[in-house]
């Protein structure tokens, strides 16, 4: 070995570079030492299993974790007892590495870790919806306070229990002290509610109204779901959103009410050949009696869900009313120059447009002067086989009065009937609009017989 170095050395000097040799020698000395040097451990900060940079020491990490820890104590006012997330410093080997200071530290900590403080959890339906409170006395304080307005105007009812419809708890234990509220503010997230989803789709007969009225809502808030719906051009088999809040925790009340209710009088119809058929007259007029009832009701917000009769006594007894049906069928061959009579008018008018050819083609009824809302009255007695949106008649009503004979009533702006009515000469049927094919509000009404349309005016009284 000896040997061989001397011999290496031999062949340096013999090519002039032994002093380039040892200077290179020098030069890797140098590096080896900066390296070792360069090469220092340092800590990854690692939140929740994710590496967020690098520090100089663990000490560091428990500094500015204790003084987070001491600000959100500051802030809250409660005693925090842990982070709620995993923070850690894992050591790693590296070289020139790049660490954060502390401002930098103290920065990523509080804005990556959030803080445990004891308190109490209202959980909903097994934990579907959470609440946080400070304490298991705030929790019952708003589940109290929920049972307590409930029942706050119930007058004379019996409160026999006060429950919840879902399934209700407290947990305590650590919470996230970010999420923690009081009582106050966790009713107010109560009554906000959640969104209950229901669309409905548009039937024969149906009208904007009669959709908001069969869902207890008023017009103005089913339009409001619906901005882009037009009222009057609904449509069979269209779809109306329903969508509503309903409160995240519903209260079941079931309570003991004794209320006045009447009782419905019974009608006796007697047959008539001298009245027309959809004619009646009162010949002996009844009256309802009366009766007290004791319900045993469960409410869940309110509504009823439950009703039971627990006592009844009958105060008065009811009137039968005793009423003339006509029998006598429409004679749609009469005719008169002013009118065979057989129909009255739907209402007041002038005639604006006739029956008959004009210049846009032929007028199959007759348009009579009337502003948006005036009240439309059936021509005679008879069925409603039509109250809903057709074609270019909009909103349009028709009523079967047998013998062949029907009336149609165009450009309605609401109904007061529905298919399978049963309507009489005079009732209102609905309210004139211009809905449809329209140049304005009025009144179209038509008169067929056997499928073909005649000229109203001669079957007007």
């Amino acid at each position: 070995m000896n040997n061989l170095t001397a011999k290496f050395m031999k062949f340096i000097e013999s090519k002039g570079s032994k002093q380039y040799f040892f200077g290179g020698i020098a030069v890797a000395v140098l590096i080896l030492i900066a390296c070792t040097f360069s090469m220092s451990t340092s800590y990854s900060v690692v939140i929740d299993g994710k590496d967020m940079g690098q520090i100089s020491s663990t000490v560091a990490l428990n500094q500015a974790m204790n003084a987070a820890k001491e600000k959100a104590q500051q802030e809250t006012g409660m005693e925090i007892t842990a982070s709620y997330n995993k923070v850690e410093a894992k050591a790693t080997h590296g070289f020139f590495s790049s660490k954060m200071n502390n401002e930098e530290l103290n920065t990523l900590i509080g804005e990556n870790v959030e803080w445990l403080a004891p308190g109490a959890m209202l959980n909903i339906n097994n934990g579907e919806i959470q609440l946080a409170l400070a304490s298991e006395e705030d929790a019952q304080k708003v589940l109290d306070k929920l049972k307590e307005n409930a029942t706050a105007d119930l007058g004379d009812a019996i409160v026999k229990s006060v429950d919840f419809l879902e399934e209700v708890t407290i947990e305590t234990g650590n919470v996230k002290a970010s999420e923690i509220s009081s009582p106050e503010k966790v009713l107010e997230k109560i009554a906000e509610g959640k969104e209950a989803v229901q669309t409905h789709k548009v039937v024969e007969g149906e009208s904007f109204w009669t959709i908001a009225h069969n869902n207890d809502l008023s017009v103005s808030e089913l339009q409001n779901l619906n901005p882009n719906i037009v009222p009057e051009r609904l449509q069979i088999g269209q779809e109306i959103s329903l969508t509503r809040l309903e409160p995240l925790v519903s209260v079941v009340v079931t309570k003991e009410v004794t209320v006045e209710e009447a009782i419905a009088h019974a009608t006796e119809y007697k047959d008539n050949a001298s009245l027309l058929k959809g004619e009646s007259k009162v010949i002996t007029k009844g009256s309802d009696g009366k009766k007290k009832v004791t319900y045993e009701v469960k409410e869940a917000n309110g509504t009823a869900i439950e009703k039971t009769v627990l006592n009844e006594v009958v105060i008065s007894e009811p009137i039968t009313e005793v009423v003339s049906k006509g029998t006598a069928a429409i004679k749609i061959s009469s005719r008169a120059a002013n009118g065979s009579g057989v129909l009255s008018w739907p209402k007041s008018g002038k005639i604006t447009s006739p029956y008959g050819t004009r210049s846009r083609g032929f007028h199959s009824g007759i348009d009579i002067s009337a502003k948006t809302g005036d009240p439309v009255y059936a021509a005679a007695g008879g069925k409603v086989v039509l109250a809903g949106w057709y074609y270019a008649y909009g909103n349009c009503i028709v009523v079967d009065h047998g013998n062949g004979m029907k009336t149609r009533y165009a450009h309605l702006s609401a109904y007061n009937c529905k298919v399978g009515d049963t309507v009489a000469r005079g009732q209102q049927i609905g309210r004139a609009g211009n809905t449809g094919r329209s140049t304005g509000p009025h009144l179209h009404f038509e008169v067929i017989i056997n499928g073909s349309t005649k000229n109203p005016v001669n079957y007007l009284k």
